[in-house]
């Protein structure tokens, strides 16, 4: 039976979200390469049940992309034809890997991003089935993978993390005494070639630090001496609140603002969602303060969510009716991204920071505002995770990954597979991060202070 992956993506017309994997939801996710070929030297050959479920999955593959595509002439491809062609193949594939090859020749014939085939060993080891790490419990730790490691990115306050005395710039090496390194390498291995790879390397340790509220997590780091040290943090509820919006998972959306460099305001939302209580103090936070040198908006791992508000917020920004954000399209419907301007509009320079974490809506609304000459971006190109999408569990236990509308950007730009590419690239640094400082706000605060009249 087709089972929806619990941990890849939900959107629907009016919502475009990627849930960290914490949340055991579902995210998009980038077509992957197989890591079994390198896992068993040997493939084994099918058994005759492996044979009939591997069939099972050909024709699911090919009948949900036949009747949920968002293009009803499937990108001008004689999907019959294809059946016809490839299904006697997969009936004779006699390992796995030929097997997995014949189904990522099928959805490799539509040419487009956002529909593959995941391994199962890729599948399993970014979903998992761990029970411990099932739950609400978060440690507090943000974390980005820079040079093939686990770094801690962000500390939030007042979590468990921050008790125990973590600080950002350490690296997380060992989860429950097992490491983190081999996961983030299959990551690598299957990722290597998309936008989507940072969004999965962190997600796939965040989640490892996660589990049920009350819990504890053995932690060893690597702190700011190079020195191994080993913390145990009682997993706490996450910070924010518990939001619920249609048949979208339920997400925890906290909002923080406060000026830095004393006069600029910054402004922070963990996801587009909850828009009856979020959207005011966004609105507040970005009008409340007109003669303000600058505004910095910070999306970085901001997972999406509600696209109608990118919509609403640009509102704020913009002062000229007409503006578009861009376009999706469904089989039935076409949304336009609209900007409506709100009778308060903020004037002045406006920086957003974005990271490869930063998904769906959140690259919407950066890269309308990009587009628009609105705004200047600044960080890590986005995780180029902007199509609705779903990923399934295939009965052979391979993941199958594909999409059900279209986005172009209002300059006639795909996001999908491409991501918003920042102004000015600023990565995280293990060093930056352990001397206090954030490379992508302070490059914001600087491009501001340049401005004429400062």
């Amino acid at each position: 039976m087709l089972r929806p992956n619990r941990l890849l993506s939900v959107l629907g017309v009016l919502g475009t979200l990627v849930v960290p994997l914490s949340l055991r939801a579902q995210e998009p996710v980038a077509e992957a390469r197989s890591a079994e070929a390198a896992a068993e030297p040997k493939p084994s050959r099918l058994t005759e049940e492996e044979a009939r479920l591997n069939l099972e999955s050909f024709d699911i593959v090919w009948e949900t992309i036949r009747d949920k595509h968002f293009d009803p002439e499937l990108n001008g491809v004689d999907w019959p034809a294809v059946r016809e062609e490839l299904r006697p193949k997969m009936a004779e594939a006699e390992t796995m890997d030929e097997a997995r090859d014949t189904l990522q020749e099928m959805v490799k014939r539509l040419n487009q991003s956002h529909f593959g085939i995941i391994s199962r060993s890729v599948y399993d080891a970014i979903d998992g089935d761990d029970a411990e790490s099932t739950g609400d419990g978060a440690s507090g730790l943000h974390i980005r993978a820079v040079d093939g490691e686990a770094l801690v990115v962000l500390v939030e306050p007042g979590s468990p993390a921050e008790e125990a005395g973590i600080k950002a710039g350490w690296v997380v090496e060992q989860v429950e005494g097992k490491p983190v390194a081999p996961v983030l390498e299959k990551v690598a291995e299957a990722y290597n070639d998309s936008t989507q790879h940072d969004l999965y390397a962190s997600r796939v340790v965040e989640r490892r630090l996660g589990g049920p509220t009350g819990s504890e997590r053995v932690i060893t780091f690597r702190d700011g001496e190079g020195e191994q040290v080993e913390r145990t943090l009682t997993l706490a509820r996450p910070r924010g609140t518990v939001a619920r919006f249609g048949n979208l998972p339920p997400m925890t959306v906290y909002f923080e603002t406060r000026k830095v460099d004393e006069t600029i305001p910054y402004v922070h939302w963990s996801a587009f969602f909850d828009p009856a209580s979020l959207i005011p103090k966004i609105g507040e936070a970005m009008t409340g303060q007109p003669d303000a040198p600058g505004l910095i908006l910070d999306l970085r791992g901001n997972p999406g969510g509600i696209g109608a508000m990118a919509m609403g917020i640009c509102g704020w920004l913009i002062d000229e009716s007409g503006s578009k954000l861009g376009t999706m399209t469904t089989r039935d419907t076409n949304l336009n991204f609209v900007v409506f301007p709100r009778a308060e509009t903020f004037p002045g320079p406006v920086a957003v920071l974005v990271d490869g974490c930063s998904a769906s809506t959140s690259e919407i609304f950066a890269g309308g505002l990009q587009d628009l000459g609105r705004a200047r971006v600044f960080g890590s190109r986005t995780a180029g995770a902007a199509l609705p999408s779903v990923v399934v569990k295939l009965p052979n236990g391979d993941g199958f990954q594909y999409a059900f509308a279209n986005y172009v950007s209002a300059s006639g730009a795909t996001l999908e597979g491409t991501g918003v590419i920042p102004d000015q690239e600023v990565w995280p640094s293990r060093e930056a991060l352990l001397s206090g400082g954030d490379p992508a706000l302070d490059a914001a605060v600087d491009w501001i202070r340049a401005q004429p009249g400062e």
